[in-house]
């Protein structure tokens, strides 16, 4: 007997493509990535360390759950009514975050190769606590959007500036050229909806900011105190970056629409918030 979605073993992260007419529809959104200078990669797999390996699978594998989380923001703002060009931008960065997908897996390949990673592809996205389907999209969106694309720009372009690799700076600044749409996404969507979110809403939707900013603290730095470099971010550099990332591009923008996040969801992550944020984002 089959296992059922939720029951289902993890089982190793692998990527392929199936290429005819599909291949061929995808061709334009995904040509960059070939002509990234890869002549490169011999001489990083010399320089690239185990943590430079671990986090380029770690970036493929979210990158791949973006994609996932995107599908279900679509399907979330369908459901809420939410104006069709917001919505056909949420389908079409699933498209964005599949390319960045391969390309992360193309870079891990060419710094040694990935590493071994099981993952539960039944459960990419946390379903949003709320039943009322606005308020359930914009649970899916101010997670994704306004706290995890939102931190995402300002990391990656730290790493980006201290890639030392041309490759792999081209690569991030391909990245993150789509990342800054993925996150004004929130922004644009929290700005229609607002007169249809409550202050229960609101107080609802800062907690969901504070849980998710406090998931992402750990997640994006994959454990690495090393040294910088190679789209990797040691402590010294990851830290700082992520907090003042939380503090500018996530609550400042959300506390500016009504959106407080929890005092000590910010301080749990260093976060300083300015007691008059102004309109951001």
């Amino acid at each position: 007997m089959r296992a059922s979605r939720a029951e289902a073993e993890p089982a190793p992260f692998e990527l392929s493509l199936l290429g005819g007419p599909w291949g061929r529809r995808l061709a334009p959104r995904r040509r960059w990535i070939d002509e990234l200078p890869w002549g490169e990669a011999p001489a990083l797999v010399a320089a690239a360390t185990p943590t430079v390996r671990q986090v380029w699978t770690s970036t493929a594998f979210s990158e791949y759950a973006s994609a996932a989380a995107f599908a279900e923001i679509a399907a979330a703002l369908l459901a809420a009514g939410a104006p069709i060009d917001l919505v056909a931008a949420a389908g079409d960065f699933v498209v964005d975050e599949l390319v960045h997908t391969e390309a992360a897996a193309r870079v891990a390949a060419a710094v040694g190769g990935a590493v071994a990673l099981e993952v539960d592809l039944g459960r990419l996205v946390r379903p949003p606590d709320a039943t009322a389907p606005l308020l359930a999209a914009a649970e899916l969106v101010v997670r994704t959007s306004c706290v995890g694309e939102a931190l995402t720009v300002p990391v990656l372009k730290r790493g980006r500036d201290l890639a030392g690799s041309a490759l792999i700076e081209q690569a991030l600044a391909a990245i993150i050229a789509d990342e800054a749409s993925h996150a004004q996404l929130g922004w644009w969507f929290l700005d229609w909806a607002a007169e249809r979110l409550d202050d229960d809403d609101r107080a609802h939707l800062g907690r969901v900011a504070g849980h998710a900013l406090r998931g992402f603290a750990p997640l994006l730095t994959a454990g690495s105190c090393a040294p910088s470099g190679l789209g990797a971010l040691g402590c010294a550099d990851y830290d700082p970056a992520f907090a003042r990332a939380a503090a500018r591009h996530v609550a400042r923008p959300l506390a500016a629409r009504g959106i407080a996040v929890p005092a000590a969801d910010l301080r749990a992550v260093g976060a300083d918030l300015d007691p008059e944020p102004s309109r951001a984002a």
